[in-house]
């Protein structure tokens, strides 16, 4: 039988997981529900989603639950460490967040700063070590995936090139989840190292070293050394001495990581509240998280918040070509820029002054009618200033040229019969 979530989980409550029995072959976790002000010592687990189905299963309060591979081997390995761990239970989103429950996602999500500066400890996991096979051994074809990997005396210095280099360092998400912990602890299969412990290493294989006071800001390392790891900006930018003083402009936090990648786009968004600073983030959530908003409407809302917060204005106009911006916000596609732009601009969208989501989606879904009736003669003037435009193109010259000749050769040819007559 599947495991159903008897009831919501509130803004101001949380689930957590107790490890039972963990062993290879069956996973066994009891899953409850908690006061924010009365949690047990957990650890909030930081981990790449992945892609694929949720082909493993694991058992909560004796029902079946599955999850993909990669979360299955994470919680093998972290169900072992919580008697010695300086915690007790687990919190995972894709479990303890009901992922159907549109109304639970939005007040977890809001509170998501919450649960992970809340934890004891933040868990970081990297996946399982990479298995170094020789050449000449040739594994079947239908083999099944490899769910454990034991390495003993596991050497971090030996891997941390291929370790910094991990999908998980690219996630939106994992910015405030390794920002926001009081401790964080990284794991690779049975292996643990407190995240200062890989920092020295990374850094001394990166070739750079001390801490650079503003998250992103070049400092000792040219923009190569950083593009070779992965990890590195989140590992400087983290410092014991500044934690949680990690706050930042909205603006600044979408440019800062808009190589990170998720898999819903409306998470560019989501993902870096916890990461605002506090009278800016008051105005951003009358309106996020809210995942029944489709992706259009967060990106123009984030649009017009970035040209109408007065702490956003001073970073000059936004046009077509912020390309950082619009690659935080996920968009790459010129003419989407443009339109995107037209509709939050619009005198009749005011962002600072509606009050909740609906508000707002009103005057985007009413406004939307006056945009389309503009948009035709504005794509055209953009289009001249781009070069874009069929009839400025060399193409589009050539028919032109090809059309005019046509046209006066049928006035000679009429031309010419009247003269006869």
């Amino acid at each position: 039988m599947d495991f159903t979530y008897p009831s919501t989980a509130g803004a101001e409550e949380l689930r957590l997981l107790k490890p039972i029995s963990i062993t290879r072959h069956f996973l066994k976790f009891r899953i409850e529900k908690f006061s924010r002000t009365a949690t047990p010592s957990y650890t909030a687990v930081s981990y790449t989603w992945g892609i694929g189905e949720a082909s493993e299963l694991i058992y909560l309060n004796g029902q079946t639950f599955h999850v993909r591979l990669n979360l299955w081997s994470c919680l093998y390995y972290l169900g072992q460490v919580t008697n010695h761990a300086g915690w007790t239970h687990l919190w995972v989103d894709a479990i303890c967040i009901d992922q159907s429950n549109d109304d639970e996602r939005d007040a977890q999500v809001r509170r998501m700063d919450k649960t992970y500066g809340n934890a004891e400890c933040v868990s970081v996991w990297l996946g399982l070590p990479k298995l170094e096979v020789p050449d000449q051994i040739v594994f079947p074809r239908h083999r099944l995936p490899t769910k454990t990997l034991e390495v003993d005396a596991f050497d971090w210095c030996d891997h941390v090139g291929d370790l910094a280099n991990r999908s998980y360092w690219s996630r939106f998400w994992v910015v405030q989840e390794f920002l926001l912990g009081k401790n964080v602890m990284l794991y690779c299969g049975n292996a643990g190292m407190r995240w200062d412990d890989f920092r020295d290493i990374l850094y001394n294989e990166a070739g750079v070293s001390g801490y650079i006071p503003e998250f992103g800001a070049p400092g000792h390392a040219t923009n190569s050394v950083v593009a070779s790891y992965r990890a590195l900006p989140l590992v400087r930018g983290r410092h014991v001495d500044k934690h949680p003083e990690y706050l930042q402009p909205f603006h600044d936090l979408i440019i800062n990581h808009h190589r990170s990648e998720c898999q819903d786009p409306r998470d560019r968004v989501f993902a870096l509240l916890g990461l605002v600073t506090p009278r800016e983030r008051d105005f951003l959530e009358r309106f996020f998280p809210d995942y029944s908003m489709s992706e259009e409407h967060v990106r123009i809302i984030a649009l017009a918040h970035v040209m109408q917060y007065p702490a956003s204005t001073s970073f000059g106009e936004v046009t077509p070509d912020s390309d950082e911006l619009f690659l935080g916000l996920g968009v790459t596609s010129r003419w989407e820029r443009r339109s995107l732009l037209r509709r939050a601009r619009l005198e009749e969208f005011d962002y600072l002054g509606y009050e909740n989501t609906d508000e707002a989606l009103s005057a985007l879904t009413w406004s939307t009618i006056g945009c389309q009736r503009g948009s035709e003669s504005d794509e055209e003037d953009d289009d001249r200033r781009d070069g874009t435009n069929t009839i400025y193109t060399i193409p589009g010259r050539l028919c032109l040229v090809v059309g005019c000749i046509f046209l006066l050769a049928t006035a000679i040819q009429t031309i010419g019969r009247f003269a006869i007559f």
